[in-house]
């Protein structure tokens, strides 16, 4: 496949982990993470649609995305990866512009379970462009560790805020100013610096769906690779003290 589309993919997976269980499959790749204060998880689907060209059969590799991050620089967007796995070895070799690396991998069984995505009724789902999320974050990061995400269902407007020692700061996004908009009342606080890093990893002009609810967990979903990347993030809210 082409660097640009691999490096984007396991850069999204170091946004919170430093290895991952690959499920590889005839359709494709998946893989699920959580970070180690279980703060913030990932669910990301590669399909082999997003190939040149593809075969595999099921299998799991346990993958250091540290390392292959730093092999995956070699290569530049346009460039063809191929990536195959040596029964025999048990390591992945990347092949980058004639250029051969033998990456040794981890045991599978080593890496933390993959969690289960709870079932949850979150009222609230608002789809953007990139930019604007990043303007928020931006903003939030001048002032606050925190950033809040509020929706005032009666004027149908969400609000991307922060709260410093002595400065506050509020994006006020109104329904014209969203791609789709499910307003209901509510507003939940979260780390910024997850949220910064998770949408370091939003690519260029994407569109970005967030759903959340009153101090619950917040979805933020969005595709690259023309559609046939998928990625879910769920970061859990810090939940304010009264």
């Amino acid at each position: 496949m082409k660097g640009g589309a691999i490096k984007e993919f396991v850069g999204t997976l170091r946004a919170i982990v430093d290895e991952a269980k690959i499920r590889v499959g005839p359709d494709g790749l998946h893989t699920r993470a959580v970070d180690p204060a279980n703060v913030a998880m990932y669910d990301v689907s590669l399909t082999a649609g997003a190939f040149e060209s593809y075969s595999a059969t099921d299998g799991v590799l346990g993958v250091n995305l540290e390392r292959f991050e730093e092999v995956l620089k070699l290569a530049k967007k346009d460039d063809l990866v191929q990536l195959s796995f040596d029964t025999t070895t048990f390591k992945l070799i990347i092949h980058i512009d004639g250029v051969e690396f033998t990456m040794a991998l981890i045991d599978p069984d080593s890496i933390r379970k993959e969690p289960e995505i709870p079932e949850m009724d979150l009222p609230i789902s608002f789809t953007l462009e990139e930019g604007q999320i990043s303007r928020g974050v931006k903003a939030a990061d001048m002032i606050s560790d925190h950033i809040r995400f509020r929706c005032d269902e009666t004027e149908a407007t969400v609000y991307i805020e922060a709260e410093g020692d002595t400065d506050d700061v509020s994006l006020e996004l109104a329904e014209s100013d969203l791609v789709a908009l499910t307003a209901a009342e509510g507003q939940a606080l979260y780390s910024l610096d997850y949220v910064k890093d998770i949408s370091k990893q939003f690519p260029k002009g994407t569109e970005i769906t967030l759903t959340f609810g009153g101090d619950f967990p917040m979805m933020l979903e969005y595709e690259f690779s023309d559609g046939e990347c998928d990625v879910l993030a769920m970061l859990a809210p810090r939940i304010q003290s009264d």
